[in-house]
C-alpha cells in the first residue's frame, strides 16, 4: 500500500492508475477505522481496480473544539488494517495540504437537509463535510465513492451534492455494520466505558421496537394508514426504553419520508420511511437509524 502525504504524490499515483485505464474507488474517512470502514473499503476493493482511502480529521466539520480534540486518533493501527485488506493507497494529508489562505469559500445551499436534525444540532457540520468531500473529489476524481447508511443524513446530502453539481462519481451506499449485540459501529464507540456501551444498545432497541410496532399496526388494521395520534403513541412507547435509562440523554427521535427527507407525522404504507435517533451517553454523542418500509 502506498502512503500519500501530499497532493503531488497523490497525483503521481492517480496518473499511474489512469494509464492502466483503472477504475478508481474511494472511501473518505477520519481514521479510527473499524469494521464499518473496512466493509466500505472491501466493497470498493471488490468493485474497482484501485481503491484509495483518505484519513483526514477535518476541523471544519466540528462545531465544538473539544469534539475535535477528543476525536480518536489511531493512525498506526489504521495503516495496519488497511494493509491487511490490501487497500492500494492511503491519502494522509495535513491541514496545510488541504486548506490554504487563498481558498475561495463556496456557499453550498442546495438542500434543506443542512438545517434539520444533525444540521440543526451541529451548526456548520454539513457545510464542513461537503467542503472537504468536494475538495477530495476534485483531487481524486474517483469513479465510485462509498458511504455508510449509519450517517444517513450525510449520505443523502452527498447524493444531492453530486447530483446538483453534476459530478462524474457514483455514490455507493452501504448498510450499517453492527457489533454482535446490535450497536452501530462508530469511531466514537472507542470512548465509551463498558457500562456506557451497554446503555448504548438502547438506541437500536428503540428503533427496532418502533419498526416492529409499525409493522404490527399494519398487520392488525389491514394496511390502514397509521395516523398522527397513533404514530405519536408508538413513538412514545419506543422512547420509553431511552427515557428509563439515566445514562442516556435524548437529542432527537424523528421519522422522515425517505424520498424527500422531510418530517412526517403519519405512515402511508405505500411509502418508505426512516427513523433517526441521536443521544448523549455521558459526553459521547451517538446516532443511529433504521428503515421503515
Amino acid at each position: 500500500m502506498e502512503i500519500l502525504r501530499s497532493i503531488s504524490s497523490l497525483q503521481t499515483f492517480l496518473q499511474k492508475c489512469r494509464k492502466q485505464n483503472g477504475v478508481i474507488g474511494f472511501v473518505p474517512t477520519m481514521g479510527a477505522l473499524h469494521q464499518g470502514h473496512l466493509s466500505l473499503l472491501s466493497n470498493s476493493i471488490k468493485d474497482n481496480d484501485y481503491t484509495i482511502c483518505s484519513i483526514y480529521i477535518n476541523p471544519k466539520q466540528f462545531n465544538k473544539k473539544e469534539d475535535l480534540i477528543s476525536y480518536p486518533r489511531t493512525i498506526g493501527s489504521d495503516i495496519e488494517q488497511l494493509k491487511q485488506i490490501h487497500c492500494d493507497a492511503l491519502f494522509l494529508p495535513s491541514d496545510s495540504e488541504m486548506y490554504h489562505a487563498a481558498d475561495v469559500s463556496i456557499v453550498y445551499d442546495f438542500t434543506h437537509l443542512f438545517n434539520m436534525l444533525e444540521g440543526e444540532k451541529r451548526p456548520g457540520h454539513f457545510l464542513g463535510v461537503v467542503t472537504i468531500v468536494h475538495k477530495l473529489f476534485n483531487l481524486i476524481n474517483p469513479d465510485k465513492a462509498y458511504f455508510g447508511e449509519k450517517d444517513y443524513q450525510q449520505l443523502q446530502i452527498i447524493k444531492l451534492f453530486v447530483k446538483n453539481y453534476n459530478l462524474p462519481v457514483e455514490i455507493i451506499s452501504c448498510a450499517t455494520v453492527r457489533n454482535s449485540k446490535g450497536l452501530a459501529l462508530s469511531s466514537r464507540n472507542k470512548n465509551l466505558k463498558p457500562h456506557e456501551a451497554e446503555a448504548a444498545l438502547n438506541l437500536v432497541k428503540t428503533l427496532k421496537k418502533l419498526k416492529h410496532d409499525v409493522s404490527e399496526f399494519k398487520r392488525t388494521y389491514s394496511n390502514a394508514p397509521l395516523k398522527k395520534q397513533d404514530l405519536i403513541r408508538l413513538k412514545h412507547l419506543a422512547i420509553k426504553i431511552i427515557i428509563a435509562n439515566p445514562l442516556i440523554k435524548l437529542d432527537y427521535f424523528e421519522i422522515i419520508e425517505s424520498e424527500n427527507f422531510r418530517f412526517t407525522d403519519y405512515i402511508d404504507y405505500n411509502k418508505n420511511y426512516r427513523a433517526l435517533i441521536a443521544v448523549y451517553i455521558g459526553e459521547i454523542r451517538l446516532i443511529d437509524n433504521i428503515s421503515i418500509n
